[in-house]
């Protein structure tokens, strides 16, 4: 075994993995791509920050005191070895940096002021962004280096982008900032495949965050793109629906009426041609966990609490008499692109709930198959990815629920 040398933080290239990177252009998965990324991950095993030396520490810990210190003493030491033609000593010891503040996007912005490009790249062409992106890093920090000239669109040696990152590790705050960056979804990877082909499975939260800049650089909007009042646009936790057509909220009585003239024009009520009414079904117990925090969690991606209101059965909300319960709701439909609207696999039933999870149930095509394909054909031809969709909807009571078809609202974060 390799001695572990002071200076390296404990990482190694191994003559495989040099082997592989010595291949020109992009790494597809069947020639070494994935072995390339197992020896890397399993090298980064080895990452021990305090085999780092004085400067790099200082930086791994965000003291950026420190950092602003070490850095004079670290260039004048590499321009004397430059000049000298001498290697510098990996046989000395560091002290660990005790009690600094990890202030990182202080630290990062000094770096980059004071000349460090944000593009370099580690050994597969990984940039700061893009490490960024795909882990835990403050929001702060990721601005930063955007603000300071990172790449949005880079590639690495697999023809990965930063947004793809971000969107796999079910970061939306991330890739909402990558996208007014001017991130790219549709570019390709070495495989052919892009943030846009695995957008749908990468959950609610990213999918509406990358729609919401999508429609906003193609300059149209889509209802309840933002929680916010429809007539003043502040918002508000607890906003009121327009009782006539479900599909306008307000932060006040007085703003609704003010509002009227403007939105008279697109207030279309509840009626047959726009509507169904379905028959609820509750008792079923469901998997509480999304697809797409399965496909993480197996891959070793950390994965946000699932909540104990998601980990119940099919339930409704109690309602008092003569009283109906407006909300927003997701309708799911079995996940089957290929097949046409008339086959039999996409009859097995539909999932419907709110945000909070108060109202949950299944819609199945026994109870009325002319308003469950209704319903079917919405999503398919209008929804995220013909997968899933938004819509107003009414609950009139237990085994009544009125879903407006005719108004598909923008992708939410549930």
């Amino acid at each position: 075994m390799d001695a572990i040398v002071q200076g390296t933080g404990g990482l190694a290239v191994t003559d495989e993995m040099r082997a592989i990177l010595s291949q020109p252009g992009f790494l597809k998965v069947k020639e070494g791509g994935k072995m390339l990324r197992t020896l890397y991950q399993k090298q980064s095993m080895a990452f021990d920050s305090f085999l780092l030396d004085k400067f790099a520490m200082a930086c791994f810990f965000g003291a950026s005191d420190k950092v602003k210190k070490n850095r004079r003493q670290y260039m004048r030491n590499l321009n004397q070895m430059i000049e000298s033609k001498t290697a510098p000593s990996l046989n000395g010891r560091i002290t660990p940096i005790p009690n600094d503040p990890n202030d990182h996007a202080a630290t990062v912005k000094y770096l980059l002021e004071a000349g460090a490009s944000p593009n370099v790249q580690d050994i597969v062409g990984h940039t700061a962004l893009q490490h960024a992106s795909m882990y835990d890093t403050p929001l702060n920090v990721v601005r930063c280096l955007l603000e300071h000239g990172a790449n949005v669109n880079h590639q690495n040696r697999y023809g990965e982008v930063a947004i793809g990152f971000a969107a796999q590790s079910n970061r939306p705050e991330v890739a909402e900032l990558l996208m007014e960056f001017g991130a790219d979804v549709d570019i390709p990877d070495a495989d052919g495949v892009s943030t846009s082909d695995i957008l749908l499975g990468c959950g609610p939260q990213v999918m509406a965050a990358v729609r919401k800049w999508q429609r906003r650089r193609a300059g149209e909007a889509a209802l309840f793109e933002e929680k916010k009042c429809d007539g003043c646009a502040t918002t508000k936790a607890n906003l009121m629906w327009c009782s006539r057509c479900k599909a306008a909220r307000y932060c006040s009585v007085q703003c609704q009426r003010e509002h009227w003239r403007t939105h008279k024009q697109d207030c279309r009520p509840i009626n047959a041609s726009n509507s169904v009414t379905v028959r609820p079904r509750y008792g079923v117990y469901l998997d509480s966990m999304s697809a797409s925090d399965m496909i993480r969690q197996r891959v070793g991606i950390p994965i946000r609490a699932t909540s104990k209101v998601r980990q119940a059965a099919t339930h409704a909300p109690p309602l008092h008499p003569d009283e109906a319960k407006a909300m927003t709701v997701k309708v799911q439909i079995p996940y089957r692109p290929k097949e046409p609207l008339s086959s039999p696999v996409l009859w097995s039933g539909l999932l419907v709930y709110n945000k909070s999870r108060s109202f949950t149930c299944t819609v199945h095509r026994d109870n009325d198959f002319v308003s469950y394909d209704r319903i079917v054909e919405a999503v398919r031809t209008k929804g995220a990815g013909g997968a899933k969709a938004y819509f107003p909807a009414q609950l009139e009571s237990g085994d009544k629920l009125i879903i407006k078809i005719g108004e598909v609202l923008a992708e939410q974060p549930f």
